[in-house]
């Protein structure tokens, strides 16, 4: 059991009111317990009930796509942290991934935004606290399972949805760093060049404070509120099983983020952060109109190619995230781009089969 900070307010019940309030406009994480008190899921809060329940449910298994950054060799490293799209995946019935894990528990094969199955749909009930929101989108739910010691690589998600994350069993320890404390975090991208994974209990702890991180250890039964576009760790205690609910967005934040082909900036998100924090009213709104004429010209214009493409947005978004009231000052060392972000820019721009800003809309709309 890890030693964490343990500073995420939890709660045995709160409402709507108080959820948006206190957490939504702040962006401001909570632990709620008793959300599917009563439900068919609530009451199967460890791995042998669940399997026992629901282990013929299909699941998709894959390699965990940034394992290059702590276990494998220096020729799967080169891969670059993009290598999730050229993964193999697999359906695999929940209880054999289960019996896989049991005899081979260091593998890093683990199911990753998985389109929850109906079935699981079906025995849950959706808290009524993930409805507040937008709903000019559908709320969409995923499904993560992963045995332990496996890991999710500090990252933020490019679709700038509030997140409601279920424990169904098994134990995480959940890390958030604050999208105003990015620049000490040396972004590429949606990824973090700091690889938490790899360090000490006492080095994860010095940093994390540094960092202004929210740090805690979620257990069965809770749920945990994720701000949009939040950085985000997490470390597997248990082999576990998560589901999310991902609610609607902000239509401002929906729109500049869908215009673009690749949402993965982080001073985009960082912007759209100080914006969404702001109370509705004439400086919101003449801000985000501001933010549009200074956005549209640029997506829209002709591109030499997709590398000066890059190069253009992302000098854009520097220049808002500069220029929006609310952010912190740019250290000195911040000039250049890096190239692995710029790589992955690239090829996520020019893969069209892929799509993936359609990419972002998957999920069991609920």
């Amino acid at each position: 059991m890890p030693i964490t900070l343990d500073n995420v307010k939890r709660v045995d019940s709160i409402s709507v009111e108080d959820f948006q309030r206190d957490h939504v406009s702040t962006h401001t994480p909570v632990i709620v317990r008793n959300l599917q008190q009563g439900t068919r899921l609530g009451g199967l809060t460890t791995e042998e009930a669940f399997a026992a329940a629901f282990g013929d449910q299909v699941i998709q298994v894959q390699q965990n796509y940034t394992s290059p950054l702590s276990r494998s060799t220096a020729a799967a490293r080169r891969q670059g942290l993009s290598q999730k799209v050229r993964n193999r995946i697999e359906d695999q019935r929940l209880d054999a991934y289960l019996e896989h894990v049991r005899d081979n528990p260091d593998t890093d094969l683990l199911c990753v935004e998985y389109r929850t199955p109906q079935a699981l749909t079906a025995a849950l009930r959706v808290p009524e606290i993930c409805l507040g929101a937008d709903r000019a989108e559908d709320l969409v739910t995923f499904t993560f399972v992963a045995n332990q010691g496996n890991y999710a690589h500090l990252h933020f998600d490019g679709d700038f949805r509030n997140v409601l994350l279920y424990q169904v069993f098994g134990r995480k320890r959940v890390v958030m760093v604050p999208l105003d404390a990015q620049e000490k975090i040396s972004p590429a991208m949606n990824f973090s060049k700091l690889l938490i994974q790899n360090m000490g209990e006492e080095e994860k702890l010095h940093l994390l404070r540094y960092l202004g991180a929210y740090d805690c250890v979620l257990q069965p039964g809770e749920a945990i509120y994720f701000p949009p576009s939040i950085w985000h760790y997490v470390e597997y205690i248990d082999t576990g099983m998560s589901i999310n609910f991902r609610f609607g967005r902000d239509p401002f934040a929906a729109k500049v983020v869908d215009a673009n082909r690749v949402p993965f900036y982080p001073d985009l998100h960082a912007v759209l952060g100080r914006v969404t924090r702001l109370p509705q009213g004439p400086e919101r709104a003449a801000l985000q109109e501001r933010i549009w004429a200074e956005t549209e010209p640029v997506l829209a214009a002709a591109h030499t190619d997709s590398t000066q493409r890059h190069r253009a947005v992302d000098a854009l978004y520097r220049s808002l995230s500069d220029t929006v009231p609310g952010g912190p000052a740019r250290p000195l060392q911040v000039g250049i781009d890096c190239p692995v972000a710029e790589a992955m820019a690239v090829e996520r721009y020019d893969d069209t089969v892929r799509a993936w800003r359609r990419e972002l809309m998957l999920g069991e709309p609920i």
